[in-house]
């Protein structure tokens, strides 16, 4: 009959636990730290809706101003040309937030 071979474990290495308050303290500051992540984020959604209502009441008064602007005989052709080109401009950022 063969030898019976046994298998012997790794050495295992001595983990010192973690304090409780260690834990405690670094979970608390990873809350802190995702409390004004998450603040922030609203802040800046907040900013951001703030910004596309903004632009879209400009957008509307620019085609106020461009038709106001077409209906009149006596106007510049360098108004008529920038407010066109400001008009498409709007126009062209509204269509990429909507």
């Amino acid at each position: 009959m063969p030898p019976k071979v046994t298998f012997s474990e790794p050495p295992k290495t001595e983990e010192k636990p973690m304090a409780e308050g260690y834990y405690l303290e670094a979970m608390e500051q990873l809350k802190e730290k995702f409390d004004n992540n998450e603040y922030l984020m609203k802040r800046i959604q907040k900013q951001n809706l703030e910004l596309k209502k903004e632009i879209v009441t400009a957008f509307g008064c620019m085609r106020i101003l461009d038709n106001l602007i077409h209906n009149c005989y006596s106007v510049d052709g360098d108004i008529i040309s920038l407010s066109e080109s400001l008009r498409g401009h709007l126009s062209d950022y509204l269509d990429n937030i909507i």
